[in-house]
């Protein structure tokens, strides 16, 4: 079920602690924090506010222009010139003034600060601790996910777990890398020890303490400590019938809006045609609970502004290795369109609508339904697939102190066999390590392409500029490896008086 989350009193939650008026009146018409934190539902309305703002289209790791920006830098995809900003880091040659990580930036702070108001404020509410201690958690796990996209995205940055009280607490020091990673830890740890392993039908979507697991086995992923990482991720692989979890059986599926919250949906972005009618605006009244990343991403030839582009590099991976039955990878044709017998792609035939050497893009792209110029889609994004959680616990038997080559093999055969292809369960119980991370490279590459996973795969792999380079993708020669982060933003420098600029970018 789609979520209920809807951001409508965001603008009423007062941005800070408040002080008596010199008249020692309240004004009965005014939110305060003294008025506000009462009720259940008034936790609960708060709560919205940190998920809405993880898909804000320039500040959500979610959001709209984020999901370009990830794919952008890597060799699968190219990003059209047309917006200065967004094209300067797809090709390397963004600086601090650069106002898309900017954005990211502070939209991460906006949702630390919103988890803070509701941990801070909330714990102190006079609820059922039944009702109230799961919405703690779910805080926690909100500030935990948005410190983990910080720490990934920017390095060394401040940590802030408290609201603001005096002015002085706006300017903080930056904490070292280590520290931001600790606190992410600490949430998702918490959030995992107290979150429930599922909610109620009508709560679909929301965090739970599998969610919670599954993001800090990717924390520890990550950071290389893949033992932690698999103490944490087989429990849930052990237990899946537990938390409901396991593999859609059709790939495509997991896009056609049908199938959406089911086994596969470890957390979902969850997107609904509620709202209003503009996604370009920041009144909470007019602002669509749907996704336009379709319009973004189509051909011209529909209406699209075609921003991200799939390279030949990207569709040679998927035709690397056909089927069991001589076929092309079914996650191929979910994911892109091109010129193949019969493609059928926004009701016209591909052929005689586009060049033979297109491709375009089809996964999360809504493409059967809005060839009438309506791109409102409803469409769920992943923030974590099972497939992502069995795939991440292969690598840990792979790399970890006791190597276990049966067990990775096993979970990469669940992989291989959704997708058709020729069982190779028996010659994988057979490789080395170094077989095994190449197969489940290929695997994560195919398996979730365009869901913002693979520049930070290769970045932990320590292969990004090899494959930056190797690829000649479009900007390789201004690559350097201060690029795999992003500065510290320029505003903030010149803001914050406490905070310098992170290595190598000074």
């Amino acid at each position: 079920m789609k979520t209920k989350y809807v951001l409508l009193i965001s603008s009423a939650i007062f941005l800070g602690s408040c002080s008596d008026s010199f008249l020692e009146l309240d004004n009965p018409n005014k939110v305060t924090t003294n008025s506000y934190w009462k009720t259940a539902s008034d936790l609960e309305s708060s709560i919205a506010t940190i998920y809405s703002q993880m898909v804000d289209d320039y500040q959500g790791h979610y959001g709209t222009c984020n999901w370009e920006l990830m794919e952008g830098r890597t060799e699968n995809f190219a990003i059209r010139n047309d917006v200065r900003a967004r094209y300067e880091i797809s090709t390397f040659m963004n600086t601090a003034s650069n106002g898309y990580a900017s954005d990211l930036y502070k939209g991460y702070y906006v949702g630390i600060f919103r988890a803070n108001q509701v941990i801070q404020y909330g714990s102190a509410m006079n609820i059922d601790d039944a009702v109230k201690d799961p919405l703690i958690a779910e805080a926690k796990f909100l500030r935990g996910l948005n410190y983990f996209f910080l720490v990934t995205d920017f390095g060394s940055a401040p940590i802030i777990t408290k609201v603001a009280e005096t002015t002085s607490d706006y300017f903080n020091t930056k904490s070292p890398v280590e520290d931001v990673w600790q606190q992410v830890i600490s949430d998702l740890e918490y959030a995992k020890d107290n979150l429930p392993a599922t909610w109620s039908t009508d709560k679909k979507g929301r965090a739970t303490s599998g969610a919670a697991s599954a993001y800090l086995g990717r924390a520890y992923l990550y950071r290389g400590e893949y033992d932690k990482a698999l103490s944490v991720l087989k429990p849930l692989v052990d237990n899946e019938s537990t938390y409901g979890y396991g593999l859609q059986p059709t790939y495509a599926e997991l896009f056609d809006g049908e199938h959406e919250n089911g086994v596969e949906g470890v957390f979902e972005i969850e997107y609904s045609l509620e709202g209003g009618t503009s996604i370009w605006t920041s009144d909470p009244a007019s602002k669509s609970r749907c996704t336009f990343i379709a319009e973004e991403c189509a051909p011209g030839e529909v209406g699209g502004w075609f921003e991200l582009l799939p390279t030949k590099i990207l569709l040679d991976s998927f035709l690397a290795e056909p089927t069991k039955d001589g076929n092309v990878d079914p996650r191929a044709t979910a994911t892109l369109a091109w010129d193949y017998p019969e493609c059928v792609y926004y009701d016209r035939d591909f052929s005689s609508t586009w060049g033979s050497d297109e491709i375009w893009l089809r996964k999360n792209q809504n493409w059967w339904n809005a060839s009438e110029g309506d791109w409102r889609s409803a469409l769920n994004e992943y923030g974590m697939r099972y497939a992502d959680v069995l795939l991440m616990l292969a690598e840990a038997y792979t790399i970890g102190t006791n190597v276990d080559i049966n067990s990775a093999a096993l979970l990469v055969h669940r992989i291989r066999e959704r997708a058709n292809l020729p069982d190779k369960l028996a010659v994988m119980k057979t490789y080395s390590k170094d077989q095994m991370m190449s197969e489940i490279r290929h695997q994560r590459n195919l398996e979730f392409a365009r869901e913002g996973l693979h520049f930070y795969d290769l970045r932990r792999w320590g292969i990004l500029q090899f494959t930056i380079t190797n690829a000649k993708k479009l900007g390789y020669q201004n690559y350097s490896s201060k690029f795999e982060y992003y500065p510290i933003p320029e505003n903030e420098l010149n803001n914050n008086p406490n905070i310098t600029q992170n290595d190598p970018w000074k």
